[in-house]
């Protein structure tokens, strides 16, 4: 079961698209007593003040696992994947292939990728209120990730579309609450503001 520990908190979600920088990083650093700082795949190796990581495929764990615990050793993670959870001491939480986000604390909806999944899951924490960076999906200047491609044996082919269909199906109540502070993003539907002026209401 996911935990409703951070109730009425805002949250910082990190996925790792191209416009993660490390100026964006920095930016946010600067927040970080204010939010809960969430983030999905290799956003760990930018971000070393993540209160809650999330990495969903099995293959994903297989090549990083061993250098993320070692690196992440008491960091809180989530996966979908039940041999990856007992592998690398992490949190599991079965998932569903439904549309918008699941309501029920025992699973999430997969909405076909991890940022989405890591949103589930802060919106099942608590979250009130959800600031998006690194969310392109699409490839930016050829680029489809901040650290450019995977490594042999991970996908780099991304199904953008089917993506963004699923952030689609999220309920107007649940989507008023998203802010989109990803430059170059495809997901033009979330009301859109500059990371820094988003940030700086909570001043």
């Amino acid at each position: 079961m996911i935990p409703l520990k951070y109730r009425n908190k805002p949250a910082i979600l990190v996925a790792t698209g191209p416009s993660l920088t490390e100026k964006v990083v920095q930016t946010i650093e600067r927040y970080k007593d204010k939010f809960v700082i969430f983030g999905c795949n290799d956003s760990f190796r930018i971000v070393d003040f993540l209160d809650v990581h999330y990495a969903c495929d099995r293959a994903w764990w297989n090549v990083h696992g061993e250098e993320f615990r070692e690196k992440r050793p008491k960091l809180e993670s989530w996966t979908q994947d039940k041999e990856s959870a007992e592998k690398f001491r992490l949190n599991f939480t079965p998932g569903a292939h439904t549309k918008d986000l699941s309501l029920n604390s025992n699973l999430i909806h997969f909405g076909s990728n991890s940022g989405y999944q890591l949103l589930n899951i802060a919106f099942l924490m608590g979250c009130s209120k959800f600031l998006l960076v690194g969310y392109n999906m699409q490839p930016v200047k050829n680029k489809r990730h901040f650290f450019g491609d995977h490594p042999k044996g991970l996908n780099n082919s991304s199904p953008y579309n089917r993506f963004i269909q699923a952030y689609k199906t999220i309920s107007p109540e649940i989507a008023s609450l998203i802010v989109n502070c990803t430059t170059d993003s495809a997901l033009t539907f979330f009301e859109y503001e500059p990371l820094e002026k988003a940030l700086k209401k909570y001043d």
